[in-house]
Order: structure tokens, then sequence, then C-alpha cells
């Protein structure tokens, strides 16, 4: 039986910890933990939650305002409402928009577990006709602390993968300034991130599907400005807009960050379910990697890393180094291969231009591995 899709949402660090304490992993996945602001409504409705779990804090008009959108717009999703203390006004408040129940933070694990159940169970019998089955979508970005570790090549493979696969799929280049993917893609798109930047307020999944441009593979891709300097127009806030407008469209979004911790890559990170970590096999390297993962954890974003390592000849550093010293054993190890140069020159993704080679093999058991935890 699959987990059961849970998101929070809280102002309150040690409520956001005591609530994660509360919920048992075995039975349910807590897809993202987010505040109380003027995006909250878009990032619950792109993780497609079963559950949403929202903490009463202040006056509570926060929580109440979210909850009435949440049950108007998203079917399907229960609402638990967590409260320092009850009382029957807050409980008519809740109940008038949707809220399946109203618990105590002094909730035990095994009590918050079963209104969990009991709410989602209840939320599915609110039939719709002719509604459409949602799309479990997973956001995996691809990062790294420092150039020329091959980021960009590997992320434009695992999205082609993903779309041979059949899975529908955008890649989006967040390397704002110097973005490479629609180099390897071999595509010359007209429209970028850019023009959707200029209108965020009014971004809408038919906005988005109008600038992006269709590789061959059925893959979609949501270019990189063309001129540098456009890069300042480009936020956080509009990278954010972007991903929680799409995630319900795509099973799959893939996102090349540009090397380092700046906003738009922090913004990207905070919204990914899984983010690549890409390093080269050498001690440069393995220095960036620990750092940039220890910047990781501080940011609480660490359980979600990945680490592939490329180009992984033999030499004085290896694959074990790499695991002793980050405690991380990688998620792809690839090769050395002549092949993916060629590759890259031509304009053609190694996953179609030469399949046999290493590095296609190794990214297409990792793409693999995806497909069948989707």
């Amino acid at each position: 039986m699959d987990k059961l899709n849970v998101v929070v949402i809280s102002d309150d660090i040690d409520t956001k910890i005591r609530i994660k304490n509360l919920i048992d992993g075995e039975k349910f996945a807590v897809s993202g933990f987010f505040e109380y602001n003027e995006l909250t409504v878009l990032k619950i409705l792109g993780r497609h939650p079963d559950v949403v779990i929202l903490s009463y804090e202040g006056d509570g008009k926060s929580a109440l305002q979210v909850a009435e959108q949440v049950y108007s717009e998203l079917r399907g999703a229960a609402l638990i409402m967590l409260a320092g203390s009850v009382d029957m006004e807050m409980l008519s408040n809740a109940m008038q928009r949707g809220v399946r129940q109203v618990l105590p933070l002094t909730v035990t694990s095994e009590e918050l577990g079963e209104a969990l159940v009991k709410a989602c169970s209840l939320e599915k019998k609110r039939g719709f006709e002719n509604e459409q089955p949602r799309i479990k979508s997973r956001v995996i970005s691809f990062f790294s602390g420092k150039d020329g570790t091959g980021k960009t090549t590997l992320a434009v493979n695992t999205a082609v993968a993903l779309a041979l696969q059949g899975k529908k799929t955008l890649i989006i280049d967040a390397d704002l300034q110097f973005g490479d993917v629609a180099v390897l893609l071999d595509l010359d798109p007209q429209d970028t991130i850019y023009e959707l930047a200029r209108d965020v307020e009014e971004m809408n999944i038919d906005v988005v599907k109008s600038v992006l441009t269709m590789h061959k593979s059925g893959l979609e891709l949501l270019a990189a400005p063309k001129s540098p300097e456009l890069a300042e127009y480009i936020h956080d806030k509009t990278l954010e807009v972007i991903i929680n407008t799409v995630r319900p469209y795509y099973e799959f979004i893939v996102i090349d960050l540009a090397p380092g911790f700046g906003d738009i890559s922090i913004a990207a990170i905070e919204n990914s379910d899984i983010v690549n970590f890409v390093a080269s096999v050498d001690i440069l390297s393995l220095k960036n990697a620990k750092i940039s993962l220890g910047i990781l954890d501080a940011l609480r974003q660490k359980e979600k890393v990945g680490l592939i390592l490329n180009r992984a000849a033999q030499g004085i550093i290896s694959k074990a180094d790499f695991e002793k010293v980050l405690s991380l054993a990688p998620v792809v190890c690839l090769p050395e291969d002549k092949e993916v140069l060629s590759s890259i020159n031509k304009g053609v993704p190694f996953v179609t231009g030469a399949p046999r080679s290493a590095a296609a093999k190794a990214i297409t058991a990792y793409v693999n591995t995806l497909c069948e935890v989707q």
C-alpha cells in the first residue's frame, strides 16, 4: 500500500519539528513543510497531498484562509488542524472551511495517525464527476558547488531518458546567465523563462506552456534567458511560482541549477523532492562537496540529496574517499567516457546518440529506479 502524502503548514520551526516527529514514516510521507504566505496554496496544490496538516497560530486567520482555498480548489485533500488549545468557536470556524478534524498539539503519534487515515477516507468519498486523475509529480534538481562537473549534461540526459520512457517531463534551465540546456538539446527557443518573469501574478499552466520548446524525445524545455543581463529580472519567487504551477501537469520536472548557493538555487532546492549533487572525482570536488553538503544541512535540505559522481576514473582520489568523507553513497557513478564529449559537440544526448555507452547505461539504470517508485 502506498504511503499517504502529507504536507505540513506552520510558521513555527518547533511546531514543524514536533509534527514531523509525530508522523509515522512507515505509513505517511511528508512531501513538504511550508510557511503561511502568498504562495502557500499554490505549493499545496502542486504537491497534490492526501492530507494537509495546518497549524493554528496567532488569531488563526492564515490557517483558516488556506483551509478554505484548499478545500474548494483541491478535491481529495483532507484537512487536519492542530492547535495549542481547542474551543467551540475554533471548531466551528474550521469545520465551515472543510477541516475534517481539529486536534491539540499534545496529540500522540497514534492519535494523529488515526486522524489522518480517517480524514483521508472521508475526503475520498467526496465524489466529483469528470475529475482528472492526479499526476504524481517529482522535482529533481541537479546542483554543484563548482563549474566543470558535467552537471548540465547529466540533467539533460536524465530528462531525455525519462521522456523516452513515456514520462511527461519538463526540464527548466535555471542557470540563468549561462544556461546550456538548449545547446545540448540542439534547440533554438523563441521564448524563455524571461517572458514568464514579466507577469508572475497572472501565471498559469497555459501561460507557461506558451513559452516551452519541445524536443523530439517528447521532453519539454523552459529555456534560460538568451542574454546574461536578463537574469536580473528573474527572482526566486518567479521560480517558485513556475515550479508549483507546473507540478500538477508533469510526472518529472528536472531543474539544472547554476553552481553555488544563489537565491534562485536555494529556492529550487527547497521546492525539490530530490537534489542531485554532481561532483567530479578529484580532490577539489571532494573539498567543495564537503562544504556544500554542510550548507545544505544547515538549510535543512540534506535529506533530499543524492550524490552523483562523474568521470570516476582510477586515481589518487576514489569513490570510496567520497563515501568516507561525505558519509554518503553515490546514487549514480559514471565512468570517464569519450562518447559523452562527442555527444555534447553534436547536440545529441548520449542516451540516444550512444545508448550502449557506459554513461548512457548508468543514466538509464538511474531513470529506471525513478520510474519504479513513481
